[in-house]
């Protein structure tokens, strides 16, 4: 089930969503691109395995949301087929940008071990911080949003 929520980053009321699982909820705030998990508590290992993983930008710009008592940060939609968008810059100045999947010409497969279809991270369309929905709209996976 998913239902509507006031962000507790932006305070956008309309564009972020929740998303109740029977083990956890999800949050996507498609206002701001922030995100978060109810498993997300402050030191826990869901949290912390995340952040292991994710760029220094993301571990920078996490913030606590006490109403829920989770962390929240920056998201990085990885849609498979569909591309990635992900953050970029620094906690004080960053973007969104959006890379396509693209094909791989047979002569350059080499160059990408043999795949036949690559993220194009040097293509990447560039938005501003508050325009994470025009990326999701540009990706395609938001037609009623905004």
């Amino acid at each position: 089930m998913e239902r509507v929520i006031t962000c507790p980053n932006c305070l956008d009321s309309d564009k972020c969503f929740e998303e109740i699982q029977p083990e956890f909820q999800s949050y996507l705030c498609f206002a701001c691109g922030y995100m978060s998990d109810s498993r997300y508590k402050k030191d826990s290992m869901y949290l912390i395995e995340n952040l292991k993983r994710s760029p220094k930008l993301v571990q920078e710009t996490q913030f606590h949301d006490k109403e829920r008592d989770i962390i929240w940060f920056l998201a990085i939609l990885n849609m498979g087929e569909l591309g990635m968008i992900y953050p970029e810059g620094n906690k004080k100045d960053y973007s969104w940008r959006y890379a396509k999947i693209v094909d791989v010409p047979e002569d350059e497969q080499s160059k990408y071990d043999g795949h036949v279809k690559r993220l194009d991270v040097d293509n990447a369309n560039t938005y501003s911080k508050d325009d994470f929905l025009q990326a999701c709209k540009d990706m395609g996976i938001t037609k009623q949003i905004g």
